[in-house]
């Protein structure tokens, strides 16, 4: 009986900690978690591959767009691995880290001469005009931004480790376009 008790009691704290930490915000909330560890799940709209770092924006494109996603490359033995999927916004994965406000200088550096993105950007991707219901393909060119990314002032997580970036990749819907919600966990730990 004893060992029933504990066991139910162990599951209930587990399942309030789950529940306490799935709370979905707006764009305009992020402001109020600057500083706080968090997991951010929402896929990427537009992105910048330089030769230090992937920017990925989420919510618009650059420069509208609502959040920074910095992945830092780091050299040596701990490569950072991002799957192109997850550049191309094709997936979501979730990262997690501090939000910060971003202070430092424009990056002009050179874009980051990666084939494999260009390839998978400009393959073709089905599409369908819902109003008429026709199907088709539809492919793009890939031009890199050539200009300095400067986000001072804009919102933005740095991540810098592999951990960071979760293992489990979600698909995005192909279905009829939706307004997708800002998802974030805060992490207490």
């Amino acid at each position: 009986m004893k060992a029933l008790f504990i066991i139910t009691l162990f599951c209930s704290a587990v399942s309030i900690k789950a529940t306490a930490q799935d709370s979905t915000i707006s764009y305009k909330e992020l402001p109020a978690y600057i500083g706080r560890k968090v997991t951010f799940l929402l896929p990427v709209t537009d992105f910048d591959v330089r030769r230090e770092y992937i920017y990925l924006y989420m919510g618009n494109r650059y420069p509208d767009q609502e959040f920074t996603i910095i992945v830092k490359r780091n050299k040596g033995k701990k490569h950072i691995r991002l799957n192109k999927d997850i550049i191309l916004g094709r997936v979501i994965a979730p990262f997690t880290g501090f939000i910060s406000a971003y202070d430092e200088g424009p990056d002009t550096t050179k874009n980051y001469n990666d084939a494999a993105i260009k390839k998978e950007f400009e393959k073709g991707q089905p599409m369908e005009i819902y109003a008429l219901h026709l199907h088709g393909m539809m492919s793009r060119k890939y031009e890199p931004r050539t200009t300095p990314i400067d986000l001072r002032g804009k919102l933005v997580m740095l991540v810098t480790l592999q951990k960071q970036i979760g293992t489990t990749t979600y698909e995005i819907s192909h279905g009829p376009p939706t307004d997708f919600p800002s998802m974030l966990f805060d992490n207490p730990n």
